[in-house]
């Protein structure tokens, strides 16, 4: 690494309002342990620095090996955990306290990096779901939010998740098949508006231009498909089955419980509805149960959520389409950036380490 350093500062050429200063050592920390090394020092109208530690690759005095192996750790586990990993497996130690500030600059260069990537995908359909999920945020960060405490304050915050994927095949069975290694990820503290935007250009990223179908999976929220109308004009929407399949069984819980001979009877024949295109009988018979229900107010409510989505239920047509009718996808990376690596017990986030955190994690 010296004989590098050394053979680019001989070559490098300082501009006009550079000039050379000194010589400074640097001690680097690598998967090999610390390595020591000098290297030429400019001045400049912004200050100083070595223009040797970006040719290296350097981030904070680690090699870029050492400094990969860090922020992708530290993506999946607690800081704490990160180091432990690292020792463990690799026999260097780098304490957490270190960890974290390398995260956060990786992410700032990571961020714009990501939108200058262009991504021609082959003839495919792109689909795209966003997603929200709850995050424990510091005490300064949430100051006069509102939140469901005795006190009405907040100890978490809404972080707006979403993802895109691709899919070029079916299976000889005719089941959709994800491509492999094209789901990428963005996450936002903003809200539904800045996270719409932020998923188009990711999705224009990623090629959407070139795709010949876009489809948005959505939970049913009604700022979910509103981002879709404004970003996506034009795509098919399609509300997740699986949240589908749950209104279904808090429907019937509601009509005459779920666990009960009827109940269970009812799931399984609605369920064969739903994947025939035949929502609108599912609804039809529910609203001649409901003066007879068990909790009319639940059960009315169960079958508005479903009347708003109807014509996002149509599964069968779906599925003899090919396309993927469940968010499997966006709900594993709300689990796993989100879930796994930002609510594990006693962790409270500023939004500049929770960006970081994910911006990090995105490609997938």
């Amino acid at each position: 690494m010296q004989a590098l350093a050394d053979q680019f500062d001989a070559s490098f050429q300082p501009g006009p309002k550079q000039r050379f200063f000194e010589r400074r050592p640097l001690g680097v920390t690598g998967l090999f342990g610390l390595l020591q090394i000098q290297r030429d020092y400019y001045l400049d109208q912004n200050g100083g620095h070595c223009p040797a530690d970006a040719a290296l690759g350097l981030e904070k005095a680690y090699t870029p090996a050492l400094a990969r192996l860090l922020c992708r750790s530290a993506t999946q586990n607690s800081y704490r955990e990160a180091s432990e990993d690292l020792w463990e497996y690799a026999g260097v130690k780098v304490c957490d306290r270190q960890i974290q500030p390398l995260v956060q600059s990786v992410a700032l260069a990571v961020g714009p990096w990501l939108k200058t990537q262009q991504s021609k995908p082959e003839i495919a359909w792109m689909y795209v779901s966003p997603d929200g999920t709850r995050v424990p945020m510091r005490p300064e960060v949430l100051a006069g939010r509102k939140g469901k405490q005795p006190d009405g304050s907040a100890k978490t915050q809404e972080a707006k998740r979403g993802c895109v994927f691709l899919q070029t095949e079916v299976d000889p069975e005719g089941h959709p098949v994800r491509k492999e290694d094209s789901t990428s990820y963005i996450g936002s503290f903003e809200g539904a508006v800045e996270s719409g935007l932020l998923l188009r250009q990711e999705a224009q990223r990623r090629g959407m231009a070139q795709a010949t179908q876009v489809i948005v999976i959505g939970d049913g929220a009604a700022w979910v498909w509103e981002l879709a109308r404004v970003n996506f004009p034009g795509a098919i929407l399609i509300l997740d089955f699986y949240h589908a399949m749950q209104h279904l069984h808090g429907l019937v819980e509601a009509l005459c419980g779920k666990d009960t001979v009827e109940g269970k009877k009812r799931i399984r024949l609605w369920k064969r509805w739903l994947l025939k295109d035949r929502a609108h009988r599912v609804i039809e018979q529910a609203k001649a149960e409901v003066a007879r229900s068990l909790d009319k107010e639940k059960a009315e409510k169960e079958i508005a959520y479903l009347e708003n989505n109807g014509q996002r239920m149509t599964y069968g047509t779906f599925r003899r389409a090919g396309y993927f009718i469940g968010s499997g996808v966006v709900e594993a990376g709300c689990k796993t950036v989100i879930g796994k690596r930002m609510k594990d017990s006693g962790m409270f986030w500023s939004e500049e380490g929770g960006k970081a955190s994910w911006i990090c994690a995105a490609p997938s």
